[in-house]
Order: C-alpha cells, then sequence, then structure tokens
C-alpha cells in the first residue's frame, strides 16, 4: 500500500500514503507514551501508598482522561494501517479476490462512515466544552484540567483513522484485490480442515 504501479509496471512512492504514515507514526507513538505513563504512575502510585500511606491524589484522573483516551483513538489509524483489528480471517481467506475486494472496500467505507460519526461527536463535545470552560466538578477530580484537553484526542484518532480508511478504500478500487491473511492461526485450521 505504500507505492503505486505505473501503466510500466515500477512502482512509484505514493506522497499521499508517506504523509499518512508519518503522522499515524508520531499519533501512535504520543499514545504509546501513555501505556509507559501509565504503568509508571500506577507503579509510583502504589509506592507511595503502602510506604508513606500518601498516593498520588491526581493520576487516576490522568490515566482515565488522557492516557487511555491517547492511546485508543492516537493509535487508531495505525492499528488500520497494519490490519491489526479484529477481522474473521475465516471468511476472509475462503472468499475469491473479487470476494475480498467487495469485503475490503466495503469495510473500508463503512469504518470510514463510522469514524465520521464517533470524530463528529469528538468535535461537538470538544467545541461545547471549550465554549464553557468546562473542567470536572470540584472533588470529582484532583487534576482539574479544562475537559476540552482530553476531549480533543477523539476527533484527532478518528479524523486520522477516517483519512486512512478513506486512502484504503481508494487503494483497493485501484488495485489488486486484498490478499488473504496468512496468520497461525488460520494455517493450524487449514491442517484440521
Amino acid at each position: 500500500m505504500n507505492a503505486g504501479t505505473t501503466n510500466a509496471g515500477t512502482t512509484r512512492p505514493d506522497p499521499v500514503d508517506r504523509v499518512l504514515r508519518t503522522v499515524e507514526d508520531a499519533a501512535a507513538a504520543v499514545g504509546l507514551t501513555g501505556v509507559v505513563v501509565t504503568v509508571a504512575l500506577i507503579v509510583i502510585d502504589v509506592a507511595l501508598r503502602y510506604l508513606v500511606g500518601a498516593p498520588l491524589s491526581w493520576s487516576v484522573g490522568f490515566v482515565g482522561d488522557y492516557a487511555l483516551v491517547g492511546l485508543f483513538f492516537l493509535g487508531l489509524s495505525y492499528t488500520v494501517r497494519e490490519g491489526a483489528h479484529v477481522r474473521i480471517d475465516l471468511v476472509h481467506k475462503r472468499l475469491g479476490p473479487a470476494g475480498r475486494r467487495v469485503l475490503a472496500v466495503t469495510g473500508s467505507a463503512l469504518t470510514a462512515g463510522f469514524l465520521a460519526l464517533v470524530g463528529y461527536g469528538g468535535l461537538l463535545l470538544t467545541a461545547g466544552a471549550l465554549r464553557h470552560g468546562d473542567v470536572p466538578l470540584a472533588g470529582a477530580s484532583e487534576l482539574s484540567w479544562p475537559v476540552w484537553t482530553s476531549a480533543v484526542l477523539v476527533p484527532i484518532g478518528a479524523g486520522l483513522a477516517v483519512l486512512r480508511c478513506l486512502h484504503t478504500l481508494v487503494h483497493d478500487l485501484r488495485g489488486p484485490a486484498p490478499a488473504a491473511p496468512e496468520t497461525p492461526l488460520t494455517s493450524a485450521a487449514e491442517e484440521i480442515a
């Protein structure tokens, strides 16, 4: 998917894919940093709780509002690109090239539509929180950063994933049918059958 084919059969780089990959890699790295920070905060929080009886009061709010939301939404486009999302390979593998193409095109279009709705909802949430100056209720969170600062991760991640789905859709419409995936699980299932 990283290159297109010319009429002469040579490959040429796809500049849209190259830019998209760069942004996806950066977003996924930021999301993955959230995992590292979450693990570090949990270890520090537990140590402080048992050693000095004073856990970090803000860590749960940070993990729930930023680290987990960032991990999911900022890594979403990368996951779609790598084909690491949930797919029923058994059905996909048993289809011929035309069936796989229909499945791929339909899946990309439906996923793009769904994620566009999620991104739009996240955009409305972010805009409303920004407009009204929303912050967590007193006592509800020790981390009283404005709500929009975490809500904005939803439209950013969903928007990037929509772009990836649309790029994949165009690629699938122009190129050959996607190959049947070869995984250890499907190989083992074939041996049994």
